[in-house]
């Protein structure tokens, strides 16, 4: 295993043990944002949802891109297989978090729907 492979395959257990968790707790805030009503907080919570889907489909078709680089490069440049897999792996799961993210996202405008508007009534003397 090469210095490349390794340090995408720490990279990749790194950003799973990390995202899972931070996947989950979003989805705990967006829970009781919604069942506290408050709206602003759950279109913040729903923007940086949006952020996150695209940094991760951004990182894995960047994964992708260099796979089909590597991969077609005219120049014979001798990189290991192991190199392509640790790089496909990181595009997975990437690819995996940007839909979990977007699963989120979508549940987010779903609560927002569905959320309760606060009026005030003024009483008539």
């Amino acid at each position: 295993m090469n210095m490349f492979t390794a340090m995408m395959a720490t990279v990749t257990l790194t950003m799973t043990a990390v995202m899972a968790p931070r996947i989950y707790l979003s989805w705990l805030m967006a829970e009781e944002r919604c069942l506290e009503g408050e709206i602003e907080e759950l279109h913040a919570l729903l923007a940086e949802q949006n952020d996150w889907v695209k940094r991760h489909f951004s990182c894995g078709a960047a994964a992708v891109a260099m796979i089909w680089m590597v991969k077609t490069s005219q120049h014979d440049l001798e990189v290991p297989a192991s190199m392509a897999v640790a790089l496909g792996a990181y595009a997975v799961i990437s690819m995996t978090f940007a839909v979990l993210e977007s699963l989120v996202a979508q549940k987010i405008a779903t609560f927002l729907q569905t959320v309760p508007i606060r009026v005030e009534v003024r009483e008539e003397n």
